[in-house]
């Protein structure tokens, strides 16, 4: 007999059920609710002009507050930091306005960065629940010119010591030219957080040499962290290595049952991913066991993931082995359920069907229920019989474009499957880019033509970004896009790496990455009900005023200075007082001025309380993971891996720097970081760090920097604070991108940037024109638009060829 097709519509939600099965469904709906409201945050995406930087490089950027936890009029200020993934030792940190949930900004990287990884953390003014909201994070690369003093080498010099029950590492400490470093001041820790296993000081020897032991019986994946601090005159260098932990699997593989658990003679689809002892993703094959006997070859594609079909029996016991390691390595499948339910789904994305099948190995009444882990869309109630398929269909007309959970619950409202499928990939916007020509000369003209197009080819209006950048500027490990970014990365961590980047173009990859990375089992059901109030709050500057060391009896006046805007505030009777936002606007490299009206300055103090010293603080004691580690190939018949990138160091040098107001590496031709070029132009960003930049004088008038009318300099106040004012870190405002003359031949152009916008209209009746120019820089040049429009998020991107005239 055929199994029964069924169209579930909104028609059928609850019409069936009793009374006290609706009262026990609204404890599942509850549930969800506050699943939802104790995970709800703002979710932002920021587009960085590139992912790959020099030191003095100049970043831009515009946010996009793509939605909301709280009402957008009360997000006011983007925290951007740049924190060193090594050690989370932070380097720089700005602020930039937010104004109708965009924010768009510039700055230049401190000269002193070294080559690394670092990342960008950004978060908006907002808590909720105590914790930061809308946080972003664009990890990125920087290749340095600074040559570093301190060139420190880790290794393994022995594993273990049989008698001392001991592992050594080997410290070698060298100079970036190749010389021992002796006398190196060396302090060091083992282990994670609380976990310190040991810690010690030590010199380094004539060749520059420091063993550090450890009891390598202690060492788990927990606490297995060496991390060091070296010191050599002004120079201090940070590292951290992962020392070898005993015993421990080289392999790792993950079993993912498609509807959550395996059932007894029941076929299930099982996703799998092989990972070695750092993380990476493992291109290879594996073989599949019943007892001892081979029943099927299996094997990762390209970028570390599998599915395999199987039937399990509760009898036998399944496991699976790698080929070429020690065959006393099994690596066993979930356990197998007696009795309960599988769900199977050929295709997780769909259009605008979503068809599935369920098998119950005893007779069992269910119900099915479709959500967005926060509302119920779709629900229905099936009796299936023992080993009988109850083919589904559900129609998605009114489920938003997006993903979501089918969940299977019992008769007492248990859930016992579940499975996560995007609906209505076929109404994912795309930003359509034309070129007037593919191949460009260097001095060029370029002209764009754009389109931003929904379902159908449908015109849509649209508020994007356009950069235009070295192609090399851009690590593909690194990348995101904002349609990625908005319907998967958000709402699934630790994406692998796509072979092409941009990971939304591939079904295939999708489902697989359903199957695998959205295996939630049932997190929400476990959450209780939240009975307390949901604690919002929005992170001020504020401050307290004391005389003689006491609190004010009196309310005092304060000013506060950004640029040529003057505004007045007023303490409390106890010298307290709360900076408004727009207050701290600044085009001044983000400068503003706090005064003290009182003429006996001196009788004062003023205590400052930024949110950036909460944020560095919570910064510095977090972990940071790339966005997907590496794939690597797995031989056959070889236990090691051929792709090997060997030790790397993540380090970084510091200066040390007073930075009570937080002013990280403000550089330049006087002390305010202000300079003229040799083009006489402001604060040139052509020509950042270059040897014939000079002061500006105060009265003078110069070209602009955004290449239109001039500017008359109104001179620099000496970055620090006085007795009668302080140094604020302001809000910068958003400059325009620089866009060098062509036609004067003296001046080279040379940046890898060679356009940037922060915001284009897009019409939906015509192609919108963008035009720019080409420098002096040949080669492989990447466009990229992304944003924002009228029926959602939208990328788009196009290579380009630039050759030398």
């Amino acid at each position: 007999m055929l199994p029964k097709i069924i169209l579930v519509s909104f028609f059928m939600l609850f019409g069936y059920l009793t009374r006290a099965q609706v009262q026990s469904f609204d404890v599942v709906a509850d549930n969800l609710k506050s699943y939802h409201l104790q995970h709800n945050r703002s979710t932002l995406f920021i587009h960085f002009d590139k992912n790959v930087y020099t030191n003095n490089d100049q970043v831009w950027f515009t946010a996009y507050l793509l939605k909301a936890a709280v009402k957008s009029d009360q997000f006011h200020t983007l925290y951007l930091s740049l924190v060193n993934a090594a050690d989370s030792t932070i380097l720089l940190q700005e602020k930039f306005l937010i104004e109708e949930g965009m924010a768009f900004g510039s700055f230049t990287l401190p000269d002193s960065l070294q080559s690394g990884h670092y990342n960008f953390v950004a978060n908006t003014n907002i808590k909720l629940n105590n914790d930061f909201d809308g946080v972003f994070m664009q990890p990125i690369i920087i290749n340095s010119t600074t040559i570093n003093p301190l060139v420190p080498k880790v290794s393994v010099f022995k594993s273990y010591d049989e008698k001392t029950k001991k592992g050594t590492a080997l410290l070698k400490v060298l100079s970036s030219d190749n010389r021992f470093v002796e006398q190196a001041e060396v302090s060091y820790k083992i282990g994670r957080g609380n976990n310190i296993l040991h810690a010690g000081k030590a010199k380094s020897n004539v060749i520059g040499e420091i063993m550090i032991d450890y009891n390598a019986d202690q060492i788990n994946e927990e606490n297995n962290l060496l991390q060091a601090t070296i010191r050599k005159g002004k120079s201090i260098r940070n590292l951290t290595f992962n020392l070898p932990v005993r015993n421990a699997k080289k392999y790792k593989i993950n079993f993912y049952p498609e509807s959550g658990n395996l059932i007894d003679q029941l076929y299930c689809r099982l996703g799998f991913e092989i990972k070695d002892e750092n993380g990476n993703a493992i291109h290879g094959r594996a073989v599949l066991y019943d007892n001892d006997k081979v029943i099927d070859t299996i094997s990762t594609n390209s970028v570390g993931m599998g599915s395999f079909m199987l039937q399990p029996n509760k009898n036998k016991r399944l496991y699976v082995k790698i080929p070429g390691i020690d065959s006393a390595k099994r690596f066993d499948l979930p356990s197998i359920l007696p009795d309960g339910l599988v769900l199977r789904a050929r295709n997780s994305v769909v259009d605008n069907d979503l068809r599935v099948q369920l098998e119950s190995n005893k007779a069992s009444s269910i119900h099915v229920v479709l959500h967005d882990f926060s509302t119920i869309y779709l629900h229905s109630a099936f009796e299936l019989k023992a080993f009988s398929i109850q083919n589904i269909r559900f129609k998605l007309d009114s489920v938003p474009i997006g993903l979501y959970a089918l969940t299977i619950l019992n008769e007492a409202y248990q859930p016992i499957a579940e499975r996560i499928f995007f609906a209505h990939y076929d109404q994912i916007n795309k930003i359509q880019i034309g070129t007037d020509k593919e191949e460009y000369q260097t001095r060029d003209r370029i002209e764009l033509s754009l389109n931003a197009l929904g379902r159908n080819n449908k015109p849509l209006l649209g508020l994007v970004s356009v950069s235009c950048v070295q192609a090399n500027r851009l690590a593909q490990y690194n990348n995101q896009n904002i349609t990625d970014f908005y319907f998967f990365q958000r709402h699934l961590p630790d994406l692998p790496q796509h072979p092409l980047g941009v990971k939304y173009q591939d079904p295939e990859y999708l489902n697989l990455v359903l199957l695998i990375k959205g295996w939630r089992k049932y997190k929400w059901q476990g959450e209780k009900l939240a009975t307390t109030k949901f604690n919002q709050s929005s992170m001020e500057l504020r401050g307290t005023v004391k005389k003689d060391n006491g609190r004010l009896k009196t309310p005092m006046v304060l000013n506060t200075i950004g640029g040529t805007k003057i505004n007045v505030l007023v303490t409390d009777s106890a010298g307290h007082f709360i900076i408004p936002s727009a207050n701290l606007l600044s085009t001044e490299q983000g400068r503003v001025w706090l005064s003290l009206s009182d003429k006996k300055s001196y009788k004062y103090d003023v205590e400052l309380n930024d949110p950036l010293f909460e944020i560095k603080k919570y910064l510095t004691n977090i972990g940071y993971k790339p966005l997907a580690n590496g794939v690597v190939m797995l031989e056959d018949n070889i236990s090691n891996l051929t792709a090997s990138s060997g030790i790397k160091l993540k380090d970084v040098v510091i200066k040390s720097k007073k930075d009570d107001r937080l002013n990280f590496a403000v550089r330049g031709a006087n002390k305010c970081g202000d300079y003229v070029c040799r083009s006489n132009i402001l604060n040139c960003g052509n020509h950042i760090g270059d040897s014939e930049n000079r002061p500006p004088e105060q009265g003078k008038t110069y070209k602009q920097a955004a290449g239109s009318g001039s500017i008359t300099y109104s001179g620099c106040t000496d970055n620090e604070d006085k007795p009668n004012f302080k140094i604020l870190k302001g809000i910068r405002l958003a400059k325009d991108f620089y866009q060098p003359d062509i036609l004067n031949m003296n001046e080279p152009i040379n940046f890898v940037t060679i356009y940037w916008n922060y915001q284009v209209a897009i019409k939906a009746s015509d192609h919108t024109k963008v035009v720019f120019n080409t420098g002096d820089i040949s080669g492989r040049f990447k466009i990229i638009v992304q944003g924002v429009t009228s029926e959602g998020v939208a990328y788009g991107e196009k290579e380009i060829t630039i050759k030398s005239k």
